[in-house]
């Protein structure tokens, strides 16, 4: 019986010392959840592109150039019939490729250098230079058939240059030079021309040659042989009577040689 209330008590000493511990240890707290906030690195800055435009071009100052004057608007005369056997005279007669329009009196054919014969047109850099090439340009482009006749009576040609009447396309390049209003004819040149009696030709200002008539009166003066022309007074010039380019004798009253080269009112 004493061993075991012996027993009991001990238990129990145990018990309670095991006890005892427990009942003063305090538990520890559970560390407090702290909300952290995490701060987050500041964004760098937008930067917004800077867009720098190109300085737009200034546009060209555009001159007004004033028109050349508009060409004559002239019946063409067409010559599509012809060809190297109805040339005129025994000069040069050939046919060719126009190679190109030099100006408005000069072409290329074959690269034979082909001046007009008769007429003539202004240069590129005066009025109406580059209207009168841009006629013949237009008339008788590069890559045309033409017909080339030398003039018989001017076969030494000019500055290395062909002296002759083209036809082209159908027309008389010469002709339609002077028809258009931008070319002029070449008048001085009228005696020295086997075209000077064409049509084309007296039309612009070629008289044919007057017959040389002698007429033997005491109205006709001896200082023009060619032609009756009473002797002064009254004192006559050259706007008062119709003939041109006649013989003139000295003492030549009237002074129609003024040059004294025999040949009165030559212009």
């Amino acid at each position: 019986m004493k061993l075991v209330l012996v027993g009991i008590g001990i238990a129990i000493i145990i018990g309670t010392v095991a006890v005892i511990p427990m009942l003063g240890t305090t538990p520890e707290p559970e560390p407090p959840v702290i909300n952290r906030v995490i701060e987050k690195e500041p964004e760098p800055p937008k930067i917004e592109p800077v867009i720098v435009k190109e300085p737009e071009p200034e546009l060209p100052v555009i001159q007004q150039v004033e028109k050349e004057p508009e060409l004559q608007q002239a019946q063409i005369t067409s010559y599509s019939d012809k060809s190297e056997t109805d040339c005129s005279g025994n000069a040069r007669c050939f046919s060719g490729v126009v190679t190109s329009v030099i100006d408005g009196d000069t072409i290329r054919v074959n690269d034979h250098s082909i001046r007009f014969t008769l007429s003539s047109a202004p240069e590129l850099d005066e009025s109406n230079g580059q209207t009168a090439q841009i006629l013949i340009d237009t008339l008788c482009p590069v890559g045309s058939e033409a017909l080339v006749d030398e003039d018989d009576d001017q076969t030494q040609g000019s500055y290395g240059r062909i002296l002759a009447v083209v036809y082209c396309n159908g027309v008389n390049l010469n002709e339609e030079l002077l028809d258009s209003g931008v070319g002029y004819l070449l008048d001085e040149f009228c005696d020295d021309s086997e075209f000077a009696s064409m049509d084309w030709a007296k039309k612009h200002g070629c008289q044919e040659e007057e017959p040389k008539v002698t007429v033997v009166g005491s109205d006709c003066d001896e200082s023009y042989p060619d032609f009756c022309i009473p002797s002064p007074p009254p004192d006559l010039d050259c706007k008062d009577i119709p003939q041109k380019k006649f013989t003139v004798l000295q003492p030549d009253p009237h002074r129609f040689d003024g040059d004294k080269d025999g040949i009165g009112c030559e212009s």
